[in-house]
């Protein structure tokens, strides 16, 4: 069966937690396939992301799978080119609008829809997607960013995972993505497929909790 195992860490606070509440609401209403989600939650160890994550692509059940943070939004029909896109692309990047609460890398769109759950304007976001998605393309070879990406999990343990050592903030996505270039991984964007970035800081996890749709 096709659908998507969505994945990612999620800080424990009551902020992040809200933030956990939105994104699950809106990845339930926008998502048109078949998906599961898959998180890791603990308040004191950003030293396990990459454990974490290591965990969770274990734990998914789809083959291909969302690599994402509680922080990202997804905008409705997300996932509709993405199977058809699969076939032919082994790493999926999705467009990706910032809020501005740092500065965002050239690849990204920069418009402020709010940072936290309660001031996010979702009609707003969703809205100016419908709007950008008429000027692009269905997709297009490159890369957006890391997070969020779709990524096969049989590739993914080809390449030998994420490394798990030196502990993050050592940046293991860019050693991972650097193995999957060497590998010669096909690299597409999704221009129909968006997310939106609250841009909060994420700690991370332990044991996975699974929703099922």
């Amino acid at each position: 069966m096709n659908g998507i195992s969505v994945i990612f860490p999620h800080a424990i606070n009551p902020e992040n937690d809200r933030v956990l509440e939105l994104n699950t609401r809106m990845l339930r209403e926008n998502t048109r396939g078949n998906y599961e989600l898959l998180y890791l939650g603990n308040m004191r160890r950003p030293d396990l992301v990459y454990k974490g994550w290591n965990m969770l692509f274990e734990a998914a059940k789809y083959d291909l799978v969302l690599w994402a943070n509680t922080d990202l939004l997804l905008a409705p029909d997300w996932d509709i080119p993405i199977q058809k896109l699969s076939e032919t692309s082994d790493w999926i990047s999705l467009r990706v609008v910032e809020c501005g609460a740092i500065p965002s890398y050239h690849t990204m769109i920069s418009k402020n829809f709010g940072w936290t759950a309660e001031s996010f304007d979702r009609a707003g976001f969703e809205n100016f997607v419908r709007q950008d998605i008429a000027s692009r393309p269905v997709s297009e070879p490159g890369w957006v960013w890391y997070c969020p990406s779709i990524i096969k999990k049989s590739k993914w343990a080809d390449i030998g995972k994420f490394a798990e050592s030196p502990v993050f903030p050592h940046p293991q996505d860019i050693e991972f993505k650097n193995r999957a270039i060497s590998a010669k991984w096909n690299f597409v964007i999704s221009n129909h497929s968006y997310a939106y970035h609250l841009q909060r800081a994420q700690e991370n996890l332990g044991k996975p909790d699974r929703i099922k749709t």
